[in-house]
């Protein structure tokens, strides 16, 4: 029968290795990928749990560079091990900087993305700049362009396919087909449209001071786009309150206004019925909105936060607020854990994790602070971020490992 003592020999005898798979998987994911680079080179046995479960698991649960929506956009096909060092990078704030389209004259651009391109406002212009797999990331000259610089000003952006949906400063707003190569102008109001969305066969225009508008068109008649079209979108419902953001999500349209001194600036309008509903959400004005999900919305609002609010209580069940005191003028949101918020002053983004209310993840600043200018448009993928300020569009590149870290989580 074994002695106390030969136990005591025993279990000191255990090494890490010893452990089953399942003890050792756990262990492994608390450790950074320096780290578990470290582990594969000690047995096949550690090899085999790092690459087969350790890295899938941690880029399911990745807050920026587990999201397919994210992984969709981006030019690259990044392993998991990749994805797992670039989410690090995105978490501690390692960067590469680099500054495009810089203007003299005051101007805020539309931006959009996709895979292979950054399609920009300037002026009347909509142009589109190839991505590239270069440090330059993005081809300055455009590779195509519609509409002309003397044109009045683009005032909102959305694409949805190859479809562009854009709203000018004369009221006037535009369709255009890259599939086809077709445009089509249709004016909507004399006032400034606002913003516009889409989706299949509904479009929404807000103005500056007058209506909502609310069209609907003929799949039919869309495919024969011309210059002729007198009134191809035909107005269905029109709500004589103009506002600062909306977004479509099948049935229903989120909107916000610029000011409410009642502090009910975001609602919520039921396409089938026309009706308007009141949102239990305390902010004085909104400056963007998005749809999380079929239920969810997000806001960024003037008070300096950013706000998730269930459509079916009414109210909010989550909120951050910004370390600086900092307006949110504008949300990107990756499909799974990650909202991005262009804020107020300094050219600042912020990053926010939606499972942790309440907490900043991390800050990005300018290297150059020329100008304190708010970041007016957001857009990113797994590795690059997008930032239309005053004068410029900037793109942080978290794929440099060798960056400089720069870390304002702890502020």
């Amino acid at each position: 029968m074994p002695s106390e003592s030969d136990t005591n020999v025993t279990i000191g005898s255990k090494k890490l290795c010893d452990l089953d798979e399942y003890s050792l998987e756990h262990v492994f994911l608390f450790l950074t990928v320096a780290d578990l680079d470290r582990c594969v080179l000690v047995c096949k046995k550690f090899q085999h749990i790092i690459q087969r479960f350790v890295f899938p698991k941690k880029c399911m649960h990745a807050l920026v560079t587990g999201s397919a929506q994210g992984a969709a956009l981006s030019l690259y096909s990044f392993t998991r091990r990749k994805r797992v060092k670039l989410d690090e990078n995105w978490r501690y704030g390692r960067y590469e900087e680099r500054t495009y389209f810089y203007h003299n004259v005051m101007y805020i651009s539309q931006l959009a993305i996709d895979r292979e391109w950054v399609y920009m406002t300037h002026r009347g212009r909509l142009q589109a700049h190839r991505r590239t797999k270069n440090r330059q990331m993005v081809d300055q000259k455009s590779e195509w362009a519609i509409g002309m610089a003397r044109d009045s000003d683009f005032t909102s952006l959305v694409k949805n396919g190859d479809r562009f949906f854009l709203g000018r400063m004369d009221g006037n707003i535009m369709i255009y087909d890259h599939d086809v190569g077709k445009q089509y102008m249709q004016a909507i109001t004399n006032d400034i449209i606002k913003a516009v969305d889409f989706n299949t066969d509904v479009y929404a225009v807000t103005t500056k001071n007058e209506s909502t508008y609310i069209l609907t068109y003929s799949p039919e008649e869309l495919h024969d786009l011309t210059a002729d079209d007198s009134e191809l979108l035909k107005p269905t419902f029109v709500y004589p309150q103009a506002y600062e953001t909306i977004k479509l999500n099948n049935a229903q349209l989120a909107v916000g206004k610029f000011h409410c001194a009642r502090k009910q600036a975001l609602q919520l309008i039921d396409l089938y019925s026309c009706t308007i509903i009141q949102l239990n959400s305390p902010s004085m004005a909104v400056y963007d909105v998005l749809w999380m999900d079929e239920h969810c919305i997000l806001s960024g609002n003037f008070d300096t936060t950013m706000r998730l609010v269930d459509t079916r209580t009414g109210s909010d069940e989550a909120c951050w607020t910004d370390p600086y005191n900092a307006s949110v003028y504008c949300l990107c949101y990756n499909g799974t854990y990650a909202v991005h918020c262009g804020m107020k002053y300094h050219h600042r983004a912020n990053l926010y994790d939606i499972r942790v209310p309440n907490r900043c993840v991390q800050m990005y600043f300018p290297s150059k602070k020329q100008q304190y200018s708010p970041v007016y448009s957001i857009a990113t993928d797994c590795s690059q971020m997008f930032l239309v300020t005053d004068h410029n569009l900037r793109i942080l590149n978290f794929d440099a490992d060798w960056a400089v870290t720069k870390d304002y989580a702890s502020i």
